[in-house]
This record gives C-alpha cells, sequence and structure tokens, in this order.
C-alpha cells in the first residue's frame, strides 16, 4: 500500500508540473500566433521567428519528457507491486 501512496503522489506532483509547463507553452503560442498576425518578429537573435520556433519546439520537447516520465513512474511502479504480490 505504501508503493501506491507513493506512486500517486509522485503523480499528483507529475501532473501539477505538466499541466504548468502545458499553460506556460499555450500561451507562448499565442504569443507566437499575435506576432504572426501582426508581423512583429524582430530581427535580433531571441525574438526573431526562428527563435520562437526554437522556444516553441523546447517547450514541446520538454512536455513529452514529462509525460513519459510520468509513463515510466507508473510501469516501474506497477511492476513493483506485482512483484510484491508475487512474491
Amino acid at each position: 500500500m505504501e508503493k501506491i501512496r507513493e506512486l500517486i503522489s509522485l503523480l499528483e506532483s507529475g501532473i501539477e508540473d505538466y499541466d504548468a509547463q502545458m499553460k506556460i507553452l499555450q500561451t507562448e503560442r499565442l504569443k507566437y500566433i499575435r506576432l504572426s498576425m501582426t508581423n512583429g518578429f524582430g530581427e535580433e537573435e531571441g525574438d526573431s521567428k526562428q527563435s520562437w520556433l526554437l522556444h516553441l519546439k523546447q517547450l514541446e520537447d520538454s512536455l513529452k519528457l514529462r509525460q513519459n516520465s510520468i509513463q515510466q513512474a507508473i510501469r516501474a511502479a506497477a511492476d513493483d507491486i506485482q512483484k510484491e504480490e508475487n512474491a
């Protein structure tokens, strides 16, 4: 039962982090759309269209990594619980 509690705690924390990161990604996507509509991209590094695309890609990759980590934690916990039941 302790393993299940640990998993629940881990999942709650991971899901909260994931949701926070998703909100950031959505906000940044909206900014990108606004800049696209107004042609407001700059020429400097950090505010160019390519920089924005890279920034969005990094946020998306971070979300995928977080999701994969949560899935791995679930699988590992399930394996541990099965091993304990079979022991």
